[in-house]
């Protein structure tokens, strides 16, 4: 089989790690609880391809979109273990970005008096929600620079269901936990050294899975209110199956959303890929969610910068290709949000 540059290779499991999440087959129980220091650190590895990927969504003034990523990724027999991260740019002065950087597997650290993660120098996340919180980002790649900075203030406590471990078909495991469901954000954004003063939202998910998203799922589900009361989940579907949470601000607090069905009333075609307009949501609780694409920003592909041979290995190793859409929506008729959906293309 053709054998991936490691970057790329990176790339491509940074997208496996974001779709993150795997058929459910027994949830977390108990209730929604608040989450602590040992729920954002780094989680123990298990098996010989276990990933594990820190999330950022942000929505900033002139409707600017990112997403962050921090991820460690092991690949089996495919490759060393790697850590790294991507960044992805929408609206920036009326331009899209993308950049995925890979290194070696030593270079991730945790620290936890500070609360700081790290996959390189300028690359990291510091701090313990919600009493403080910031993250860097600054690479160079390709004769191209892309900086952020954020800094986080007025966090909403984060939440977790149970101990935030879903029991997969064939001894697979996937956690899912909210550490930042909303905050303040601002900093600085730049690319190619035109930098940007900059503020708005900020949100935080952190997953971890045993096996490589194609296996698993045909497709995750993120989205995240950015005006207004606090709301944001993360679904998943493999077949019929239905899985994954969200948390919602209700009377001050924050109140489980357990999906128990997920209905597609409506569909648009995007780069080839058939993708949900509408999603509605049933909750174990009977009461309804319903999510609308309003528009459509940035499509990935993360194999897209292979070559036809190395992109056929790579689908027949992984079990198939992610491609990830990102934009926004609207939640429930009123509230909007910004959305991050991932398709698995076999």
């Amino acid at each position: 089989m053709p054998t991936l540059n490691p970057l790329r290779a990176f790339a491509l499991i940074l997208g496996l790690a974001a779709a993150g999440n795997l058929q459910a087959q027994t949830p977390p129980t108990g209730g929604l609880r608040a989450d602590g220091a040992a729920d954002f650190a780094p989680h123990s590895p298990v098996g010989k391809t276990f990933n594990e990927l820190w999330t950022y969504q942000f929505w900033l003034n002139g409707g600017i979109q990112v997403q962050l990523n921090l991820s460690r990724a092991s690949f089996g027999s495919f490759k060393d273990p790697v850590c790294g991260a991507d960044l992805a740019v929408t609206n920036f002065r009326g331009q899209n970005a993308f950049v995925a950087r890979e290194y070696p597997a030593k270079r991730f650290s945790w620290t936890p008096a500070t609360g700081r993660l790290e996959v390189h120098p300028a690359i990291y996340a510091e701090g313990l929600p919600p009493r403080a919180h910031r993250v860097s980002f600054s690479t160079e790649k390709d004769d191209k620079s892309y900086f952020l900075e954020l800094t986080f203030e007025g966090m909403t406590p984060g939440a977790v269901w149970g101990d935030g471990v879903f029991n997969l078909p064939d001894g697979q495991k996937m956690g899912l936990y909210f550490h930042i469901p909303k905050a303040r954000v601002t900093g600085r954004l730049a690319l190619n050294g035109d930098t940007l003063t900059v503020r708005g939202f900020g949100w935080m998910d952190h997953t971890w899975q045993t096996q490589f998203a194609p296996k698993l799922i045909d497709v995750g589900y993120r989205y995240a209110v950015y005006s207004g009361h606090a709301e944001g989940a993360y679904f998943f579907q493999k077949g019929d199956a239905v899985f994954g949470y969200g948390v919602r601000e209700e009377k001050g607090r924050l109140a489980l959303l357990s999906p128990k069905s997920i209905d597609v009333p409506s569909r648009t075609r995007w780069g080839g890929t058939s993708l949900a307009r509408q999603l509605d949501v049933t909750l174990e609780s009977g009461a309804p969610v319903s999510l609308v694409r309003t528009e459509d920003r940035q499509r990935t592909s993360f194999l897209q910068e292979l070559g036809t041979f190395e992109r056929f290995g790579a689908k027949i190793f992984l079990g198939g290709e992610l491609v990830g859409f990102r934009g926004t929506a609207l939640v429930d008729g009123t509230s909007p949000a910004v959305y991050s959906f991932t398709v698995i293309k076999r």
